[in-house]
């Protein structure tokens, strides 16, 4: 009789784990930040709102030493690494733009002269597509591995942060037009023939219409943003209509200049109404597609772009910037508010983290007598043009010099007869010289040699044969990249980002909701092991070039 109780309870027992165990979340939600450093999650914690990050980070799993393992740190690669589980050497987005030797022109990563705008009131307007992206995607993979039955969708106010995250199988990928149409949540051909009715119910609302009839002030009084630079500083660019970077924002005074120079629907990028769009849009697509609704797991990702334009704009120091993650904070709020009633508490799994950081601004750092500097890349192309004349003969040896990547004419350097990996290395070799570059690494090595640690190998994951160029440089800690070669320190205004520097690599990594423990790591781990992880706990395959591992202590 015990025995049979035994067995019996052990049978219950089992079941419970099996059932626990292949629990599955209803909904994915992928939440990429644009341009969010990993420290900003505690810079402003005291004046966050109970049920935005604080609430992710005090209930779910806390990843506190995330770092991007590759160069160049830009959205289009952020974007496309998370959800392939992969670094540039594999998924092929080595950047928001890279030089196409084959037409000898720049192209954006989701480019794609095949397809047209979906929704816009422009006509012929050009679309986008993933098909630049190599590899699938974690969002691909559940799509297969459901037989095409789970729905997959992207929104963000960018085209590649929409794009790319929804691979190549997404159900529907929209982001927001603000050049040829009032402000309209559009699409792709690659997707669809004309907008779902519910798209165009939407905008005909004219949300970024009403968003943009009010006013921008500090959600806190503004001298209580001691963790910001005074309002009024040397650091920050005035934007259209606007003589100084200073709060109050007068929506309709300044939506007039931005009228007259054709942009009048981009002023909401650079404003917290852009996050708040982004997310009324991001709950609509969840109703509407019936996200989460069935027993098959659906995805979504909503990549927020407004904290990347206002950090170009402003810089991470600013009271702008500041305000805006606030703001934000109250976004993420009323988005888990709307999950919890539609898909269910515990029903979905989110995750949340950043495509890139930036750097201060280099000339707040130089002000405060920090490392800073300008790397002139008109000066760096002049300078390695003369030496490559005065060794091989004057001709044109450079076609393109883009920031760190420099591409060699190699037919030039084939009709010459000369050796390509030598011309690399004696181009590589000047380089290194100039004052603002500390390392400088050559295709041909960067093709036979693996680099196991440090700079190097970060830029070898970041480096693709078929589109990198000849010469990837590193430029000094606290240095950017300007192609005005008479600028100033005094003028560098804004951020950036794109270095190998913590500044740039380090980014948060937040896990919340289905089967979530409760924790937080120092482990350092990458945002590439995002996507294993979620294949472990859907229990599909791996994105086809996936390089990361699943994160351990969500499994515990």
């Amino acid at each position: 009789m015990i025995r049979i109780i035994s067995i019996t309870a052990l049978f219950f027992f089992n079941g419970f784990l099996i059932r626990s165990q292949t629990d599955k979340p209803k909904l994915v939600v992928g939440v990429v930040v644009d341009q969010m450093r990993f420290n900003h999650l505690y810079k402003y914690q005291e004046r966050f709102s109970n049920g935005g990050f604080k609430r992710i980070m005090q209930e779910g799993f806390n990843y506190k030493n995330t770092n991007y393992n590759y160069v160049p740190t830009v959205t289009a690669a952020g974007h496309a690494s998370i959800y392939t589980g992969t670094t540039p050497s594999a998924h092929g987005i080595i950047g928001n733009t890279w030089y196409q030797r084959s037409s000898k022109q720049i192209i954006t990563n989701i480019e794609d002269n095949n397809e047209l705008l979906i929704g816009t009131d422009a006509a012929d307007s050009y679309g986008g597509s993933p098909r630049n992206l190599l590899t699938t995607t974690i969002t691909d993979q559940l799509r297969m591995g459901t037989n095409f039955r789970a729905k997959v969708i992207s929104v963000s106010l960018k085209d590649r942060g929409a794009i790319l995250p929804g691979g190549h199988s997404a159900n529907a990928a929209y982001w927001h037009d603000w050049k040829s149409s009032p402000g309209n949540f559009v699409s792709s051909s690659y997707y669809m023939d004309e907008l779902p009715n519910w798209v165009t119910k939407y905008n005909k609302l004219e949300k970024s219409n009403s968003y943009l009839t009010d006013s921008w002030s500090t959600l806190y009084p503004i001298e209580s943003y001691i963790m910001s630079a005074p309002d009024d500083n040397n650091y920050e660019r005035a934007i259209a209509g606007k003589t100084s970077a200073t709060f109050p924002y007068d929506y309709k005074s300044m939506r007039e200049r931005y009228k007259e120079i054709g942009a009048e629907f981009q002023l909401i990028w650079v404003t917290p109404a852009g996050n708040s769009l982004l997310t009324d849009f991001a709950i609509e697509a969840i109703k509407n597609e019936g996200l989460g609704t069935d027993e098959i797991t659906d995805f979504i990702n909503i990549s927020y772009s407004v904290p990347d334009v206002i950090g170009h704009t402003f810089g991470p120091q600013s009271v702008e910037f500041e305000d805006v993650i606030l703001r934000l904070d109250r976004d993420i709020e009323s988005l888990l508010k709307s999950l919890d009633a539609t898909v269910g508490t515990g029903n979905y799994l989110l995750f949340l983290t950043s495509d890139h950081g930036s750097v201060p601004v280099a000339s707040y750092l130089a002000d405060n007598k920090l490392p800073a500097g300008i790397a002139n890349i008109k000066k760096h192309e002049v300078a390695l043009l003369s030496h490559l004349n005065s060794k091989y003969g004057t001709n044109q040896w450079i076609e393109n010099f883009d920031g760190e990547s420099v591409y060699l004419n190699q037919d030039l350097i084939k009709q010459k007869k000369l050796s390509l990996r030598a011309v690399q290395q004696e181009a590589a070799d000047f380089l290194i010289t100039l004052e603002e570059i500390t390392g400088a690494l050559i295709a041909s090595d960067l093709q036979s040699q693996s680099y196991s640690y440090g700079m190097n190998q970060m830029i070898q994951n970041g480096y693709h044969s078929k589109r990198s160029g000849d010469v990837i440089l590193i430029f000094k800690p606290g240095f950017v990249p300007n192609l005005d070669p008479r600028i100033t320190m005094q003028n560098i205004k804004g951020t950036t980002h794109g270095s190998g520097y913590a500044y740039d690599t380090h980014v948060p990594m937040l896990w919340f909701g289905n089967s979530i423990p409760k924790g937080k790591s120092v482990r350092k781990v990458s945002v590439i092991d995002i996507a294993p992880s979620i294949a472990q706990i859907l229990n599909i395959s791996y994105p086809s070039g996936a390089t990361g591992e699943p994160l351990t202590e969500l499994f515990d």
